[in-house]
């Protein structure tokens, strides 16, 4: 396994480009996938045994700096949160917490992604927070710096500081790191026009929470509601302030605004009639939108059926998030689209897999390295363990399991695992 090229086998191998290969074998030079294909062709160095190798997943939304929070005593039915309220509690924590203990939450919930399989992620953080440690570690990112502020002077504090951190990344700390820096203008309702515009005028990519909540359409076309007086009770609202648009798609396709890759988080209430403007040929020249869906945070708020599958049917690139440990009681991506599939089983198993990687490595820019097993993309890969059981389709023995991810590998080093020493 010290050897430059070696061979893994596996009862399940899954290239999400292709079919699943039972009794397959994956070989790997150099850090890159150089062959895969049935056992009965090739001698295996490393057998894996009765588990799935799949592609590295993405996690296309999170926010690693952020803790777990207690449960809250104002949960409705079924466990469902108040989420203008659970907004409250978040600010509330980052309010009291220190640097020092935002780091820590940083390195503890990168290491949850990375043992969940995730070899690709997007992280929002605070004024390039996060950078250090996610540069550091065996995974390929964006780290979008968060632009907040209704009013002018909050938002040109959080501009300074996200610019300031940006100047301090030398592009070829980029290129060592597999890491690249982001914009991201936090939400409508939280982040004025001039901040949207500044940011796409850096020709970064750039993620918003977008379409979230009902209370942000009621924000956008009325100034009024839940949202408006949670900002005034914490000195945020502007009197002056005026939205970009009632409509949320022109947040990221009005103007200007279009000269960009957005990546959307959450995306629930978008109306059916904005989606063609949520489609890669909408873009000019090129740029992308994608929207991040995170299912579990989604059911913690009790919200309306999330729209992915028309999305998806319409021709929009949907992709898959966890959020934050502030919602959401793990990390993996794997969770999600186990959720996903006991929610529904009418989800195809090629389809939640795509979701999980595929799709997030192309909202990432990332499709031409990762995000399938592929001869020539980077050998990022999960391990699955499976049950003794047969079946009929072979993505059912991941998504009916309750197993979690048992190693991970990025660019051909098992980096969490059994196999991690050889």
């Amino acid at each position: 396994m010290r050897s430059s090229t070696f061979t893994l086998a596996a009862r399940y191998i899954f290239p999400v480009q292709g079919e699943p290969i039972a009794d397959g074998c994956l070989t790997i030079s150099d850090g890159r996938i150089s062959w895969l294909g049935s056992s009965s062709d090739r001698e295996a160095d490393l057998d894996l045994g009765n588990v799935a190798i799949t592609p590295g997943f993405v996690n296309a939304h999170t926010h690693l700096e952020l803790s777990s929070l207690e449960t809250s005593d104002e949960l409705g039915p079924a466990g469902i949160e108040d989420e203008v309220g659970w907004l409250r509690r978040v600010v509330a924590q980052r309010r009291l917490g220190s640097v020092e203990s935002l780091c820590e939450a940083v390195r503890r919930n990168l290491r949850e992604c990375i043992d969940a399989g995730t070899t690709t992620l997007a992280d929002t953080t605070t004024a390039g927070l996060s950078w250090d440690h996610v540069a550091e570690a065996p995974v390929r990112a964006v780290v979008f710096s968060e632009l907040i502020g209704l009013r002018r002077v909050r938002g040109l504090q959080t501009s300074e500081e996200a610019w300031d951190w940006l100047a301090t990344i030398k592009p070829e700390a980029q290129v060592v790191a597999n890491a690249r820096p982001g914009l991201s203008p936090h939400a409508p309702y939280s982040t004025s026009g001039w901040l949207y515009h500044k940011a796409a005028a850096s020709r970064l990519p750039l993620s918003t929470h977008l379409a979230e909540m009902p209370e942000e359409l009621e924000l956008l076309e009325t100034r009024s509601g839940p949202l408006r007086l949670f900002l005034e009770d914490l000195g945020a609202w502007d009197e002056e302030w005026e939205p970009i648009s009632s409509r949320p798609g022109d947040y990221v396709r009005k103007g200007e605004l279009r000269q960009a890759d957005w990546l959307i988080a959450h995306g629930t209430y978008f109306d059916p009639s904005e989606f063609w403007q949520l489609r890669p040929e909408a873009a000019p020249n090129g740029h992308r939108v994608a929207v991040a869906y995170c299912p579990r945070t989604h059911a913690r708020f009790g919200h309306a059926t999330h729209p992915f599958r028309a999305m998806l049917e319409r021709g929009v690139v949907v992709c898959l998030g966890t959020d934050s440990r502030a919602s959401n009681p793990s990390l993996s991506i794997l969770d999600e689209i186990r959720f996903l599939y006991r929610s529904d089983p009418t989800l195809g198993g090629p389809l939640l897999l795509t979701m999980a990687t595929l799709f997030g490595a192309w909202a990432l820019r990332a499709e031409n390295t990762t995000g399938s097993l592929k001869q020539g993309k980077s050998a990022d890969l999960a391990v699955i363990p499976l049950p003794e059981r047969d079946v009929a389709d072979p993505h059912q023995l991941i998504l009916d399991s309750d197993l979690p991810v048992q190693a991970t590998m990025f660019e051909g080093h098992f980096v969490t695992g059994p196999w991690k020493s050889l």
